[in-house]
């Protein structure tokens, strides 16, 4: 029983020490790994030669390219890769991204490879393809294929970076695909990043808003309000297709009152007449469309929008008494004289904000001089 009890001390003793090695090896090695990083030494010197050679002949040998495409689909060695070809950027710029662009072949193959690998892996692979410019070019080629799947991962950063590859390439038929996607199998992404995003793309945007408006019935609402969101934000020439929209009773109600922003920008007279029976109460829409339909009119002023526009002074819900009263004062002065039928009335709520509006603007007049 003595003796058993000594072996395992020795045992316990040993697994100690075999613990206490292994951490000591992993410090050490992990250490080693930061420094060849941080000092690739031989890789930033071999790299140099590489894109000096090519920056001479415009050639890359074929041995050289499996080269890249072996070293490079271990992630330590892509690792390495960047901080080389990040220091070369700041040396040689001009040769640098020549030689990284006529690697984009290279870039093909590993993305099969990344794809694959664990979701961190993916996002940082491609964050490097969009650093570099890799993947530009209308053509919807076989990179831009696996890029449109990155862009249904389940991490937000993978999707993320896949995105902003498939916007700085300006192709519409890769990001058009990428929406689709991910709105089939239901992938909810930030709308400020999707909105951001369209309008960063380097192609054509008039031709790419038009092809996912197009698209539309494949997208779901969140898509589509990222998409009408971009449009409101860069250009005119939907007036038509948002009037309809903000008609159907069936839709969406964030995409119409959208819409509904759309022309607080962007005037349509054609609606005008949509816009005052929302005021006026006479579509069943609920008190948040006639909120953002009293901002809209300040793009409408005239005798009617006045008239509307008091009215709702004395509306029940406190957004829609604070919208009219700021559109009222904006579009048609702060002179108290203007409004003494409001401020001499019986309603107290609508003279105390009408009120708090003029001597805002007031306010604001004195402070710019």
């Amino acid at each position: 029983m003595r003796l058993d009890a000594q072996l395992l001390i020795y045992v316990y003793m040993g697994i100690c020490v075999s613990l206490l090695v292994f951490n000591l090896c992993y410090i050490f090695a992990d250490a080693a790994k930061g420094r060849r990083i941080k000092n690739p030494g031989r890789d930033l010197k071999r790299l140099q030669k590489r894109v000096e050679s090519y920056a001479q002949t415009g050639l890359i040998a074929k041995k050289e390219h499996k080269a890249n495409q072996r070293m490079l689909s271990h992630v330590g060695k892509l690792e390495r890769f960047h901080w080389c070809a990040e220091k070369l950027m700041q040396e040689m710029p001009d040769e640098t991204a020549s030689y990284l662009s006529a690697c984009e072949g290279d870039s093909r193959y590993l993305a099969l490879v990344y794809q694959k690998k664990d979701e961190l892996q993916k996002a940082y692979f491609a964050r490097l393809l969009e650093m570099y410019g890799m993947g530009r070019g209308e053509k919807y080629d076989e990179l831009k294929k696996i890029l449109v799947e990155m862009a249904c991962s389940p991490s937000v950063y993978t999707r993320e970076n896949a995105l902003r590859v498939l916007y700085h390439s300006g192709s519409t038929e890769a990001v058009v695909r990428a929406f689709v996607q991910m709105s089939r199998r239901g992938i909810f992404h930030y709308g400020k990043l999707l909105t951001d995003g369209l309008l960063s793309f380097s192609g054509n945007y008039e031709q790419l808003v038009w092809e996912l408006w197009r698209h539309r019935q494949q997208l779901s609402d969140d898509y589509t309000l990222a998409v009408m969101q971009s449009i409101r934000m860069s250009q005119d020439g939907y007036e038509e297709e948002f009037g309809k929209l903000l008609e159907k009773d069936d839709e969406d109600q964030e995409l119409r009152l959208e819409a509904l922003r759309y022309f607080r920008r962007y005037r349509y007279d054609p609606v005008y007449p949509v816009l005052l029976d929302i005021m006026k109460g006479r579509r069943r829409m609920g008190w948040e469309y006639q909120a953002v339909t009293a901002l809209t009119l300040a793009n409408y002023p005239g005798a009617e929008t006045e008239t509307v526009l008091k009215a709702a002074l004395c509306h029940v819900n406190w957004y829609v008494r604070y919208n009219a009263a700021d559109t009222l004062v904006t579009a048609f002065g702060d002179e108290e004289g203007r409004f003494s039928d409001v401020l001499e009335g019986e309603d107290r709520y609508a003279r105390e904000i009408l009120l708090y509006m003029l001597r805002r603007s007031s306010q604001k007049k004195g402070e710019r001089g």
